[in-house]
C-alpha cells in the first residue's frame, strides 16, 4: 500500500493546480463520511489514542501517550480516507455528480 503525504502525491490530483486540488478534495472528502471504512478509520484513531493513553499511564505520562497514539491514529485515518476518496475520483472526473 502506497502512503500519500500530500494531495499532490495522489495520482488523480497530481496534474491539477493547488487550488483545483483543494477544491476537488474538499468536494469529495465530505462524501467519504457516507462509508463505513471512513468511520472505521476514525474509530481506529480514537482506539489508538486510548491505547496510547493507557500505555503512557503505565509510565506516568498518559497525556503524552494519548498524543502519540492519537498521532498514529490520525495517520491511519488519513490513509483510510485517501483510499475511500480515491475511489470517488473516477466518478467526479467522468462528470457524475453523485460521487
Amino acid at each position: 500500500m502506497r502512503v500519500y503525504w500530500t494531495l499532490s502525491q495522489i495520482p488523480e490530483l497530481a496534474t491539477l493546480s493547488r487550488a483545483e486540488r483543494g477544491l476537488i478534495w474538499s468536494r469529495v472528502y465530505r462524501n467519504a463520511f457516507r462509508h463505513g471504512q471512513t468511520w472505521g478509520g476514525l474509530a481506529a484513531c480514537g482506539v489508538l489514542a486510548g491505547i496510547g493513553s493507557h500505555v503512557g499511564g503505565l509510565f506516568g505520562h498518559s497525556y503524552i501517550g494519548a498524543a502519540i497514539g492519537g498521532g498514529v491514529g490520525g495517520f491511519v485515518f488519513s490513509q483510510v480516507i485517501i483510499h475511500v476518496v480515491r475511489s470517488h475520483y473516477k466518478h467526479l472526473f467522468a462528470g457524475d455528480d453523485s460521487a
